[in-house]
């Protein structure tokens, strides 16, 4: 695991050259990003770099709610955000029916050449709450009360926010061949400690990123307090 620790700006700007430059070598490139507040300030850098050509890749959202309104859905957060700047169009989301068959689409496509990802306090990765299994594959999730705090603000109260979301399985998200997670802020502090120095266990989704061989960690220095 790879760890970079700067400010917040600079991080979005090295998270936006890293895609970009992916994307130079190979424009045809199939990459995963979650929706969320961590990716924010990365989706503008993109958006904002005339430079950045993301029009020939195939994008595969890493989760969605089950049953929220279009205009509270990730992919309609993504798309404001990024694809529609960037003219991407080639787009996947995962299914509620059939959850499964959205890894045979990913490897229909030779698989995700990078996944993009925020962390949650309870150290969720996608919908991929604790206690999930490693081997699982897309599938769908029940979301927890911590979960569902998090989201409290973007469907104006925790009420609101669904119950369930389908997202791509630890599995699916650990096969990927290059894995960049973001975390911002000391609320991140103890799960990022959690994530890089704990064991391996279900009770941390996020650990099961220690395994894998192309992960790079990109945190602000609140984040990273409580690495050594």
């Amino acid at each position: 695991m790879k760890i970079i620790v700067d400010s917040k700006e600079a991080i979005n700007k090295l998270v936006s050259s890293m895609v970009k430059k992916l994307v130079s070598e190979k424009p045809d490139a199939c990459l995963a990003f979650t929706a969320g507040r961590s990716l924010e300030g990365v989706f503008a850098e993109l958006a904002s770099d005339e430079t950045a050509d993301l029009s020939g890749c195939e994008v595969f959202n890493v989760c969605e709610y089950i049953g929220a309104d279009e205009s509270l859905s990730c992919a309609h957060q993504l798309n404001e955000e990024l694809y529609s700047k960037k003219g991407i169009t080639k787009l996947h989301n995962p299914p509620e029916e059939n959850p499964e068959s959205y890894d045979d689409e990913i490897a229909a496509h030779s698989g995700l050449d990078l996944v993009v990802l925020g962390i949650g306090l309870n150290g969720h990765i996608g919908f991929n709450e604790p206690a999930t299994l490693y081997d699982t594959h897309t599938h769908v999730q029940q979301l927890t009360d911590s979960t569902k705090r998090m989201k409290a603000d973007h469907f104006g109260g925790v009420e609101n926010v669904p119950d369930m979301g389908v997202t791509m399985g630890l599995k699916t998200i650990c096969s990927a061949k290059n894995v960049i997670l973001v975390a911002f802020g000391e609320e991140k502090a103890e799960i990022i400690h959690k994530l890089v120095y704990g064991k391996t266990t279900t009770c941390v989704p996020a650990a099961m990123l220690q395994m894998h061989m192309n992960m790079t960690l990109c945190l602000d220095k609140e984040a990273a307090s409580k690495l050594d």
